[in-house]
């Protein structure tokens, strides 16, 4: 493809997408009436012991922004918020203009840096990922993420697993999609991965503690574990939204955790590293019990890779419906339980398919990183 044809594809991919979110949608994001106010609000009360003091967040939102919204309370670590403190410098507008311009920068970041045989198809599947998008609109901070796992594989694939696993740990910024990490490690003895990704992780803990004494974490803990609404599950494409339409949903859920744990287990012990990190992320965004459209945004380098010849058709097939926006609509209007059920196929058929066309893809990931050096 030609570099004009690859951006009108980029381009007529963004113009999907938004149109699937709609205009009234992206009118409000452009006021900025989405989930920024969550990261302002949050470097606002950075080192604040009221941080996680839901009454007292509330009345800091009434007082900066106008109106109070239980759903944009602070949910990340307090390290992340004094990294932010900065932009609660600015006011309101600049500052959510400053924030949406530097998750489109780390995005361009992501696409230069994280290995892969063709810049041009990473470009693409960003613009035409509905997740990524979407996050972009709501003011979600996905975009970061990317980049930290982007620039961690390309330390990783450069023979320095001990800085991959450093600059890993910044994924503590959404911890709960990569939950089964430590199988991956385990599964390919990694150890100097781990041990980077381990040192990276207590660092930014004790920073933590370091900003917000040694308090913060039951008042912490107590806004994760706030039960969500019926409308809230129907929009998860997990674990936990598909097992609230089971009678005895906490058992079920237990269950299908643990045989999703053990299938990303067996695809790490036959397969090559990418394939194992493809299925461990796969593997974790299903075991979250906080899953939403954005977050699936952080498989766009795995279904990229699993869209490879070497991956053999029916895995193929199953990556590229899920590279494209419309297995994401079924989110939209409430029926994430349809995309959970689509990722959790993709991991099945990586399991029951994908071990004879192991070597190949091992070679192809490791040629792919020779020839960007």
């Amino acid at each position: 493809m030609s570099r004009p044809l690859i951006v009108v594809c980029c381009l007529i991919g963004i113009a999907v997408n938004c149109l699937i979110i709609g205009p009234v949608a992206l009118q409000t994001a452009y006021e900025g009436y989405n989930d920024f106010r969550h990261f302002y609000i949050g470097a606002k009360l950075a080192g604040d012991s009221g941080l996680y003091n839901i009454n007292y967040v509330l009345a800091i939102q009434q007082q900066l922004i106008g109106k109070s919204n239980q759903h944009l309370l602070p949910n990340r670590l307090p390290f992340y918020y004094a990294l932010l403190s900065p932009l609660a410098r600015l006011p309101y507008r600049p500052a959510f203009f400053f924030w949406l311009g530097s998750l489109i920068f780390a995005v361009v970041l992501f696409v230069l840096l994280c290995p892969c045989a063709s810049r041009a198809t990473l470009a693409l599947a960003c613009c035409w990922s509905l997740p990524l998008i979407f996050s972009l609109a709501i003011g979600q901070d996905v975009a970061f993420v990317l980049l930290s796992l982007g620039a961690a594989l390309w330390a990783f694939y450069r023979g320095k697993p001990l800085t991959a696993g450093a600059v890993l740990s910044l994924c503590l910024i959404k911890f709960h999609l990569f939950l089964l990490l430590p199988l991956l490690i385990l599964g390919k003895r990694e150890w100097r991965l781990g041990a980077g990704l381990f040192s990276g992780a207590a660092l930014l803990l004790g920073a933590s503690f370091l900003v917000s004494g040694w308090q913060w974490p039951k008042a912490y803990a107590s806004i994760l574990l706030e039960p969500e609404s019926r409308e809230a599950l129907a929009v998860m494409p997990n674990l936990h939204g598909l097992a609230a339409n089971f009678p005895i949903a906490g058992i079920v859920e237990v269950l299908m955790s643990a045989i999703v744990a053990g299938i990303v287990y067996l695809v790490i012990r036959r397969e090559p590293f990418d394939i194992a990190l493809a299925a461990t992320l796969v593997g974790s965004l299903l075991l979250s019990r906080h899953t939403y459209l954005q977050d699936c945004a952080i498989l766009i380098p795995s279904l990229v890779l699993l869209t490879r010849p070497q991956a053999g058709p029916v895995v193929r097939c199953g990556a590229l419906i899920l590279a494209l926006p419309f297995a994401y609509v079924f989110v939209v209007i409430a029926l994430g339980t349809i995309t959970a059920l689509l990722l959790l196929l993709l991991l099945v058929l990586m399991a029951l398919t994908m071990k004879s066309a192991s070597p190949a893809a091992g070679e192809s990931i490791e040629q792919q990183s020779l020839v960007r050096n």
